[in-house]
Protein backbone atom coordinates (compact mmCIF):
# COMPACT_ATOMS: atom_id res chain seq x y z
CA UNK A 1 0.00 0.00 0.00
CA UNK A 2 1.74 3.16 -0.94
CA UNK A 3 -0.39 5.61 0.72
CA UNK A 4 -1.42 7.76 -1.94
CA UNK A 5 -5.56 8.88 -1.92
CA UNK A 6 -6.68 6.97 -4.58
CA UNK A 7 -4.98 3.68 -2.53
CA UNK A 8 -7.28 5.12 0.52
CA UNK A 9 -10.43 5.50 -1.12
CA UNK A 10 -10.48 1.94 -2.79
CA UNK A 11 -9.25 0.59 -0.03
CA UNK A 12 -12.31 2.67 2.06
CA UNK A 13 -14.39 1.30 -0.56
CA UNK A 14 -13.92 -2.51 0.12
CA UNK A 15 -14.32 -1.20 3.65
CA UNK A 16 -17.90 0.00 3.05
CA UNK A 17 -18.97 -2.97 0.76
CA UNK A 18 -18.04 -5.19 3.58
CA UNK A 19 -19.42 -3.77 6.12
CA UNK A 20 -22.81 -3.51 4.06
CA UNK A 21 -22.55 -7.27 3.04
CA UNK A 22 -22.20 -7.35 7.45
CA UNK A 23 -25.29 -5.50 7.70
CA UNK A 24 -27.48 -8.36 5.59
CA UNK A 25 -27.00 -6.28 2.09
CA UNK A 26 -26.18 -7.60 -1.68
CA UNK A 27 -23.29 -6.22 -3.04
CA UNK A 28 -24.42 -6.18 -7.00
CA UNK A 29 -22.13 -4.21 -8.24
CA UNK A 30 -18.87 -1.99 -6.81
CA UNK A 31 -17.78 0.93 -9.74
CA UNK A 32 -20.21 0.20 -11.67
CA UNK A 33 -20.36 2.51 -14.86
CA UNK A 34 -22.82 2.80 -17.51
CA UNK A 35 -21.36 1.55 -20.95
CA UNK A 36 -20.05 4.66 -23.12
CA UNK A 37 -20.66 7.03 -20.02
CA UNK A 38 -18.36 9.31 -17.08
CA UNK A 39 -21.26 8.02 -14.89
CA UNK A 40 -19.97 6.04 -11.72
CA UNK A 41 -21.77 4.11 -8.89
CA UNK A 42 -19.86 3.38 -6.09
CA UNK A 43 -21.48 0.83 -4.73
CA UNK A 44 -25.05 -0.74 -5.35
CA UNK A 45 -26.44 -2.71 -3.36
CA UNK A 46 -29.85 -4.43 -2.66
CA UNK A 47 -32.04 -5.15 0.49
CA UNK A 48 -35.28 -7.10 -0.17
CA UNK A 49 -36.88 -4.62 -2.54
CA UNK A 50 -34.98 -1.69 -2.38
CA UNK A 51 -31.96 -0.95 -4.10
CA UNK A 52 -29.15 1.45 -2.92
CA UNK A 53 -26.75 3.34 -4.59
CA UNK A 54 -24.22 4.32 -2.20
CA UNK A 55 -21.57 6.79 -2.78
CA UNK A 56 -18.35 6.04 -0.95
CA UNK A 57 -16.03 9.25 0.59
CA UNK A 58 -12.50 8.61 2.05
CA UNK A 59 -10.35 11.50 3.89
CA UNK A 60 -8.02 11.20 6.08
CA UNK A 61 -8.57 13.88 8.31
CA UNK A 62 -11.44 14.29 10.32
CA UNK A 63 -11.26 18.29 9.81
CA UNK A 64 -13.71 17.91 6.88
CA UNK A 65 -17.04 16.02 6.54
CA UNK A 66 -16.23 13.70 3.60
CA UNK A 67 -20.57 13.72 3.06
CA UNK A 68 -19.85 17.84 2.10
CA UNK A 69 -17.99 16.29 -0.49
CA UNK A 70 -21.17 14.96 -2.28
CA UNK A 71 -22.35 18.30 -3.64
CA UNK A 72 -25.59 18.55 -6.40
CA UNK A 73 -23.24 18.21 -9.21
CA UNK A 74 -22.24 14.53 -7.44
CA UNK A 75 -25.96 13.87 -6.70
CA UNK A 76 -27.07 14.56 -10.79
CA UNK A 77 -24.83 12.16 -12.15
CA UNK A 78 -25.51 9.72 -9.82
CA UNK A 79 -29.22 9.87 -9.85
CA UNK A 80 -28.63 9.37 -14.15
CA UNK A 81 -26.52 6.52 -12.92
CA UNK A 82 -29.09 4.75 -11.35
CA UNK A 83 -31.72 5.66 -13.34
CA UNK A 84 -29.87 4.08 -16.40
CA UNK A 85 -29.24 1.02 -13.90
CA UNK A 86 -32.36 0.63 -12.79
CA UNK A 87 -33.91 0.70 -16.20
CA UNK A 88 -31.96 -2.03 -17.38
CA UNK A 89 -33.73 -4.20 -14.61
CA UNK A 90 -36.72 -6.60 -15.27
CA UNK A 91 -37.70 -5.88 -11.61
CA UNK A 92 -39.40 -2.63 -10.37
CA UNK A 93 -37.60 -1.90 -7.43
CA UNK A 94 -37.84 1.04 -4.85
CA UNK A 95 -34.91 2.75 -4.67
CA UNK A 96 -32.56 5.04 -2.36
CA UNK A 97 -29.31 7.12 -2.16
CA UNK A 98 -26.99 6.40 0.85
CA UNK A 99 -23.26 7.67 1.53
CA UNK A 100 -20.79 6.09 3.58
CA UNK A 101 -18.43 8.07 4.80
CA UNK A 102 -14.81 6.80 5.88
CA UNK A 103 -12.13 8.92 7.94
CA UNK A 104 -9.08 7.86 8.91
CA UNK A 105 -6.49 5.29 7.36
CA UNK A 106 -5.88 1.88 6.70
CA UNK A 107 -4.84 1.68 10.35
CA UNK A 108 -7.58 2.99 12.25
CA UNK A 109 -10.52 4.39 10.60
CA UNK A 110 -14.15 5.59 11.76
CA UNK A 111 -17.28 4.14 9.21
CA UNK A 112 -20.76 6.16 9.35
CA UNK A 113 -23.69 5.23 6.93
CA UNK A 114 -26.36 7.50 5.99
CA UNK A 115 -29.36 5.98 4.72
CA UNK A 116 -31.14 7.84 2.79
CA UNK A 117 -28.91 10.61 2.59
CA UNK A 118 -30.93 12.60 0.12
CA UNK A 119 -33.65 12.46 -2.48
CA UNK A 120 -32.91 12.38 -6.66
CA UNK A 121 -33.80 16.30 -7.98
CA UNK A 122 -36.95 16.82 -10.19
CA UNK A 123 -34.73 16.94 -13.07
CA UNK A 124 -31.35 15.13 -13.55
CA UNK A 125 -30.93 17.34 -16.63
Amino acid sequence: MSGEPDDWGAQAEAIAADYLTGEGYVVRERNWRPKNSHLEVDIITQRDDVMIFVEVKARASADVDPADAVDEKKIRRLCRAADIYLSMQSHDFDYRFDIITVTGGPEGYELDHIPDAFLPPLTTR
